[in-house]
This record gives C-alpha cells, sequence and structure tokens, in this order.
C-alpha cells in the first residue's frame, strides 16, 4: 500500500521559531520503521512548501499525520483537503495531542486516532486496511463509524523501546541538510528513553506514559548512533540523566566506538548534581550543550511552579557544566504577572551566572493536563493556535501590548552580540559566521511574533488593555507550563 506520513507545518497565528530550530519527524521514521512492505513517503511540511502537489503525485491510500496541541488546526485543514481529492484514503491520527485529547479529531475528515507510543499499532492497523480485515480486532485505536465514535480495546503499555524499529531516516533525506538547532547544522534527533517519574500536575508526561520511563537498551542506541551520518545529535530524552546507570552505559559504548559527535541533551540540575561524573565522561565523548528547565532566577517562583528544585540547586549545576566546558542552555517560565522588572531579573541572572543559549515560554496548561482543568475557565482562549508557547492564554498584568514588547525586549537582549562576545559560548556562534543565520533568524521571529499579536486583536481574541484579573494575588502553587519542544516530538 501506498503510506504518506506527514509533519504538518503551523497556522500563521502561531509562533513557532522554526528558523531556528527544525528537528527531523522522528516519530514518523519510527511509523515507516514498521512498514518495509509498503511504498512509504515521509511528507515534512516544516520544509516542503509545494505538499498539495507531493499528495497529488503520490495519491496515497493511507495518510498518517502527528503533531502536537498547536498542529490541531493545520491537520484538520491539511485532511480536509485530503478527503476532497482522495476521499477513499484512509486518514489517520496520532501523535502527542491525539494522545492526550483524541477528541479533538473527532472530526469527519479523520477516519482512525491512534494514542500512545506503540508504533507496532499504526503498522497492525496498516496490515489489516491492507488485507481488508476488521480494524475492530485492533487494540488501542478509536474509529469512526456511521453510529459514533468507538474505541477498541485498551492496548497494552509499551514496556521498553527496544521494539521500536530503526527510523527510516533515509525517508528524509531530502530534508536532512536543512535540519538545524541553533547554529548547529545539520543536526540529526535520537532518543535513548522517554518519560518522566515526577508527577507534575501541569506536565503532558504522566498522562503519556503513567510516569514511567521507558528504555533502549544501550546496544541499540549504539546501533543506531552508527546510521548516523550528521556530526551534530540532538537527544530527545525527558531527562537523559535520570537513569546515571543507563546514560553511563551509553556513553561507554560511545567512547569505545570511538565515535565522533557533539551532543545536545535535556537534562535536570538536581541529577546533574548528583552525577558530575557522568557529565565529565559525557563531555569527553562531545556533549557541547545541555537544556536545563531553570524556570525562573527567584526560590519563590520556582516552588509555586511545583518543581523540586532550588536556584543553589540550579547554580551548582551550571557551574559543572562550565567546568566541563558545556554550555547550559537555560529554560525560563514567562508568568504573565511579570513586570518590566520580572523580565529583566531574569536576563541579569543569566549574565550573573554566563548563560547564553536560552528558551523563554509563556507559562502554558496543555489540553489533557490536571493543570488545564483546573486553570481551564480563566483563559483568554481556548485556540489551540496559541498554545504555541509565546502568547500568554492567561490575562496579563501589564498591558498585553506592553507584556509582549517586553517579551521580545528579552529575546533581543539575551541574544545580542555583545553577550556572546562577552560570554563566549563553548559552541560559539562565530564559527563559520553561524551567528549571522541566527541573529537574522530571531529578527524573523519577532516579525512573525508582532504580525500574530496584530492578528489576535483584529480577531479580538485579546485586547491591547487586557490585564490580569488580580495582580496583587499571590504566586501560588499550581502555575507552570508544559515544554513540548518546537519541532520534537518522538
Amino acid at each position: 500500500m501506498r503510506v504518506l506520513l506527514i509533519y504538518p507545518d503551523t497556522d500563521p497565528l502561531s509562533i513557532i521559531p522554526s528558523g531556528l530550530i527544525n528537528i527531523e519527524p522522528l516519530g514518523l521514521e519510527y511509523l515507516a520503521g514498521e512498514l518495509n512492505d509498503h511504498d512509504v513517503t515521509i511528507l515534512d511540511m516544516k520544509i516542503e512548501r509545494h505538499w498539495r502537489e507531493a499528495i497529488d503525485n503520490f495519491r496515497p491510500d493511507i495518510v498518517g499525520i502527528t503533531g502536537t496541541v498547536v498542529h490541531t488546526h493545520r491537520i484538520l485543514s491539511i485532511l480536509d483537503y485530503v478527503k476532497q481529492i482522495l476521499p477513499e484514503a484512509i486518514t489517520i491520527v496520532g501523535g502527542t495531542h491525539a494522545s492526550l485529547v483524541p477528541s479533538d479529531f473527532f472530526r469527519q475528515q479523520v477516519d482512525i486516532v491512534i494514542p500512545g507510543k506503540d508504533s507496532a499499532v499504526f503498522r497492525r492497523v496498516v496490515e489489516s486496511i491492507d488485507r481488508k480485515r476488521s480494524l475492530y480486532e485492533i487494540a488501542g485505536i478509536i474509529i469512526r463509524s456511521d453510529n459514533g465514535w468507538k474505541k477498541t480495546a485498551p492496548s497494552e503499555l509499551l514496556r521498553n523501546l527496544d521494539s521500536l524499529p530503526i527510523p527510516r531516516r533515509d525517508l528524509t533525506a531530502q530534508y536532512r541538510t536543512r535540519y538545524h538547532h541553533l547554529v548547529w547544522k545539520p543536526v540529526a534527533l535520537m532518543v535513548t528513553s522517554v518519560g518522566c517519574p515526577h508527577g507534575c500536575s501541569f506536565c503532558p508526561c504522566p498522562v503519556l506514559t503513567g510516569r514511567k520511563v521507558l528504555r533502549r537498551s544501550p546496544e541499540l542506541v549504539l546501533e543506531e548512533l552508527r546510521q548516523i551520518d550528521e556530526p551534530y545529535v540532538y537527544i530527545g530524552d525527558d531527562n537523559l540523566f535520570y537513569d546515571h546507570h543507563h546514560a553511563r552505559r551509553i556513553a561507554q559504548l560511545i567512547e569505545g566506538e570511538g565515535l565522533k559527535k557533539q551532543y545536545y541533551v535535556l537534562g535536570r540540575a538536581d541529577d546533574i548534581v548528583k552525577h558530575p561524573e557522568l557529565i565529565e565522561r559525557w563531555a569527553a565523548i562531545g556533549l557541547k550543550k545541555v537544556f536545563l528547565g531553570l524556570e525562573s532566577p527567584g526560590d519563590d517562583e520556582i516552588k509555586a511552579l511545583n518543581k523540586r528544585a532550588t536556584v543553589a540547586g540550579n547554580n551548582r549545576a551550571i557551574e559543572i557544566l562550565h567546568s566541563n566546558n558545556i554550555d547550559p542552555l537555560g529554560a525560563f517560565i514567562v508568568d504573565p504577572r511579570y513586570t518590566r522588572a520580572d523580565f529583566d531579573r531574569i536576563l541579569e541572572y543569566m549574565d550573573r551566572m554566563r548563560i547564553y543559549y536560552f528558551e523563554f515560554t509563556v507559562l502554558t496548561p496543555f489540553p489533557g493536563t490536571k493543570f488545564y482543568e483546573e486553570v481551564r475557565d480563566g483563559l483568554v482562549s481556548h485556540d489551540t493556535r496559541l498554545f504555541d508557547l509565546a502568547h500568554s492564554l492567561f490575562p496579563t498584568c501589564l498591558p498585553a501590548t506592553d507584556f509582549y514588547r517586553e517579551f521580545h525586549r528579552l529575546h533581543r537582549r539575551a541574544a545580542s552580540l555583545r553577550r556572546a562576545l562577552w560570554i563566549r559560548p563553548v559552541v560559539s556562534p562565530f564559527r563559520r559566521m553561524a551567528f549571522v543565520p541566527q541573529a537574522t533568524q530571531v529578527v524573523e521571529l519577532f516579525f512573525s511574533a508582532r504580525r500574530a499579536y496584530r492578528q489576535m486583536q483584529r480577531a479580538d481574541v485579546i485586547g491591547t488593555n487586557n490585564v490580569f484579573y488580580n495582580k496583587n494575588r499571590p504566586k501560588k502553587a499550581g502555575f507552570a507550563t508544559s515544554r513540548i519542544h518546537h519541532g520534537v516530538e518522538e
């Protein structure tokens, strides 16, 4: 069968920094790895602009599409086009948002919704369609019928990642030179584990993995790394260093193999502080950047975010990274209640701790989480296009136009040439003049954000004078954001 797998682009109303970060659709490559007996094509709409022609020319029997909450509107519009030109094609939606809120895809242009992360379920669906067998015998899917949407029997939970195939990176060959992360290009994405044991109410991980950490055997990780041609590798685990034995064995195998690559990983400050020797070992095999969810420069705010961390612990983790010539990428949550002084505090902290690379995300409660259910009645909009970590879904303490102006200003100052010259990060933005395209993309991000905010105002989504309904209310526990990284969905 002809199977088309699509990763969508986003609506212009969404603010997505694709010029700064654009990562391969690893989840689709895993699905393709399950279908070696079929004619499979991957369409990455983040790059491919002639997507209608691609669908017209391939004329698939089955279309599978994935995405996060911000892609919901786009997914439905793409599948609407598919049904117009290929009414007999079977359309299937999976991925993060389909797992969290499958009902968002209970529409006429969708035939099947597959929650969860088990790629073997998708293979069973394709095989059943090919052999004209009943889909209702497949556990773990939701099917559109003449009598509404029907859930089949629950599927068994995925217990480890070793059952996953080697992802079909050959199917994204035409895009691979354009996959990048900040100044790294080309970059490959892979995972060695999925999930997090922490039960934060605001985070999708407990919902998606039941607070379990699923691992891929270090030997299979090495096998996959051998097949990656790119010099830069983004390891998209929720927390690589949580299982320090697992991370240590992977490092040992990479060292023994003599692989020469550079790595960017996601970690927690407390695990880094517990195992500084592990960081030293990873530095020896090429670790150059570590994402740290610092959240805030203040202990009170970190506590209010329901995160078991302290500024002192964050500082110690940053010191360990610096001592091993590794750049910390500091991730901060911007609360809608921020004043200009609060924005300034973030930059002052970054200067003090010599953090050049950053991620600023506006407080965002993702549908499907406990946090979203707690605050949904207080949101200014439920338009999924605005769940992009750059729009405030809560009323702001500052007038909205001032809030977004400060948000832009924080980005501009943090990414400035002056700070790069002063801090001199290990991953230099000056190597091969990498700073020039990065600066250009930062400017483009500002312009796209300005256009999106103006569209919001014209659509009366949020007014320019909208202010927080109780600016003196204490910042109590429960306010935090989940991070589903732009362009990264394993």
